[in-house]
């Protein structure tokens, strides 16, 4: 009996610490297919909005330990003008063939334990090309503690070192697990943010404790396959919000919307 209770003891402490953060495996290559969306405007149906489309296929490979290349293959970009969300997304050629080049030279970054270490790009890499290249990377950014399923943490990413809040959900039966992480960009640390086109205003710092004019948050979900080693990105879907209201209005608050999807397609050999 006390043996039956030690090896069902030692198997709860080994499902706790199994690893979850993602791994990609030497000698092969992982195909995703991505989309992301910008889009700003007013936040009412029937509004001008603007905004681009970036869609590719993604390709993650080992080139040493914890040392990964992701190549963009095929991108495309289309342009949006007009009134959301009734016209379509424009094919931009143009751009799409001006930024070619640039879009798919790879580029290389460390990755240990789902944390994304420094990113080397050619000096050819614009920073605009560069900044989808970290929309990818922060995807792939998870802080996952083996032994908890609900926590909070100051994160860092694109945004910036900020709060973010983690729920992780194993589903045995379907060998699935279910990632829920929101970013609270309000309460950063470190916030990394422009500011243009303000070198005649004054900050108001009364007013930014009744009522910040700008506010942020995103969300990010995830399904993943355990693996040996690791876990396996299945899908994964952001939302990022901005909001800015410079005079305080109730409504009528402009905003940015970012959305990403990265969709596992295949595993080639490298």
């Amino acid at each position: 009996m006390r043996a039956v209770v030690l090896a069902l003891t030692l198997a709860l402490v080994a499902s706790q610490h199994v690893n979850f953060a993602p791994e990609f495996a030497a000698s092969k290559t992982y195909v995703y297919k991505y989309e992301a969306l910008l889009l700003g405007g007013l936040p009412e149906e029937g509004l001008a909005r603007a905004g681009v489309k970036v869609i590719s296929k993604v390709l993650i490979s080992a080139v040493a330990e914890h040392t990964y290349l992701l190549k963009l293959v095929n991108p495309e970009i289309f342009e949006y003008s007009g009134v959301w969300p009734r016209d379509p997304f424009v094919p931009a050629a143009k751009l799409t063939s001006a930024l070619a080049a640039q879009l798919s030279t790879p580029i290389k970054f460390e990755y240990a334990n789902g944390v994304v270490g420094k990113v080397f790009a050619p000096t050819a890499v614009s920073k605009t090309v560069l900044n989808v290249h970290r929309g990818i990377l922060n995807i792939l950014q998870l802080n996952i503690k083996k032994t908890q399923n609900v926590y909070e943490l100051q994160e860092a990413g694109a945004q910036g070192v900020c709060k973010t809040h983690y729920v992780i959900s194993e589903d045995a039966k379907a060998e699935r697990i279910h990632l829920t992480k929101t970013k609270d960009l309000n309460n950063c640390q470190e916030r990394i943010m422009k500011d243009f086109g303000l070198a005649y205003t004054e900050k108001c710092v009364e007013c930014q404790q009744r009522g910040k004019a700008l506010r942020g948050a995103a969300a990010y979900n995830y399904i993943m396959k355990p693996t040996a080693t690791g876990a396996l990105i299945m899908e994964a879907t952001v939302t990022e919000l901005h909001q800015f209201t410079p005079f305080n209005e109730m409504t009528g608050a402009a905003q940015m919307e970012a959305k990403q999807m990265l969709t596992f397609v295949e595993i080639k050999k490298t």
